[in-house]
């Protein structure tokens, strides 16, 4: 993680970038190592970066906009690591099967990304300006829209307006699915008990079965 000398005030769009990336580096790194995200706050945030608080508001109005900001990079990368696993797959290249399979896998594999999702509309589109919710519905619809012609490349059979639908559905899916397979404390001794194993949620393993399920169902117009 970067650190810029501390700090005078940023003068240039160069400087004022490098205090922008600064934040958003020192905030992905803090919130790796929070087990809740909720914690991270902007006094937390301006001590780690070494930068006062009334300097962190110059660039961020909020914790929320500073988390919002991180999942659209998060949304960002998935999707390019999304791209690599399509094009991987051998055999089941050009399957819906496939498809499930990559969309699961590199969603997966970013639990930045699986956290802050849980609890974008609930939480991190609060506190926020319009302006900025705005900006960042934009840049998820655009996301949405550029995933969906990836999946069209690999079944040009299947429109890509199925394919956007498709992740219109799954949305709901990938915000309520999180929280119910990282429960709490005490959920988790409870639903540990033999008598309440059907409420045991696996991530990996319910997420691609739902994306599947979805994908055959919308693949059958």
């Amino acid at each position: 993680m970067s650190n810029p000398s501390p700090y005078l005030r940023a003068r240039s769009p160069e400087q004022k970038e490098e205090r922008r990336r600064h934040l958003l580096d020192t905030a992905k790194f803090l919130l790796l190592q929070m087990p809740d995200v909720h914690a991270l706050g902007i006094n937390e945030l301006a001590r780690q970066a070494q930068m006062t608080k009334s300097n962190v508001y110059r660039y961020f109005e909020s914790s929320e906009a500073v988390l919002l900001e991180v999942l659209v990079e998060e949304f960002m990368a998935w999707r390019s690591e999304l791209v690599k696993a399509l094009n991987r797959g051998g055999k089941r290249r050009g399957t819906i099967e496939h498809i499930a399979w990559a969309f699961t896998t590199t969603w997966v594999a970013r639990p930045l990304l699986c956290r802050l999702t849980s609890i974008f509309p609930s939480i991190l589109e609060r506190n926020v300006s319009t302006e900025r919710v705005v900006q960042f519905k934009q840049g998820l619809l655009a996301v949405r829209q550029e995933t969906a012609i990836d999946f069209h490349r690999c079944i040009p059979s299947i429109p890509a307006s199925t394919f956007d639908r498709f992740i219109h559905l799954a949305l709901p899916l990938l915000i309520g699915l999180w929280p119910l397979a990282s429960p709490g404390e005490v959920s988790a001794v409870v639903i540990a008990r033999p008598d309440l194993a059907p409420l045991r949620y696996r991530f990996e393993q319910d997420l691609e079965e739902g994306m599947l399920m979805l994908l055959r169902s919308l693949s059958r117009g």
